[in-house]
């Protein structure tokens, strides 16, 4: 990979680790065939943010998933690769200011917007 990084690269990446686990850090690194370091510079360097991109691209996922309503709030966590529903329902509050469920019950026809721009997330893996 070239020495230069693109959001959107970064975000088709994350999108595609989520089926597999976890979308840590290194194992996004391992993909690229780079030391979890030089991730780190590239990110730094394009002004991105590994936690602010992981978070984007599960918001997205999960507004996604949690329209279907056939998927259980718990299925929607683990295919984001939280460790349990709890941790994704907080996250998702946090994200967009509701709840998993209260989206599902609201039904938007246009899913909430994130509350400015979404923070790190501290430990929810």
């Amino acid at each position: 990979m070239a020495s230069s990084v693109s959001k959107t690269t970064f975000r088709r990446l994350i999108r595609e680790l989520l089926p597999t686990g976890p979308p840590t850090i290194g194992r996004t690194a391992h993909r690229l065939g780079i030391p979890v370091r030089t991730l780190q510079r590239r990110l730094h360097n394009a002004g991105l943010s590994y936690s602010e991109l992981l978070d984007e691209v599960r918001y997205e996922a999960a507004c996604r998933l949690l329209d279907d309503r056939r998927a259980s709030v718990g299925d929607v966590s683990a295919a984001l690769g939280f460790s349990d529903p709890s941790n994704f329902s907080r996250a998702f509050l946090r994200w967009s200011g509701i709840s998993p469920r209260e989206y599902r019950h609201r039904r938007p026809r246009r899913r909430p917007k994130p509350r400015g721009r979404l923070p790190k997330h501290g430990g929810v893996k």
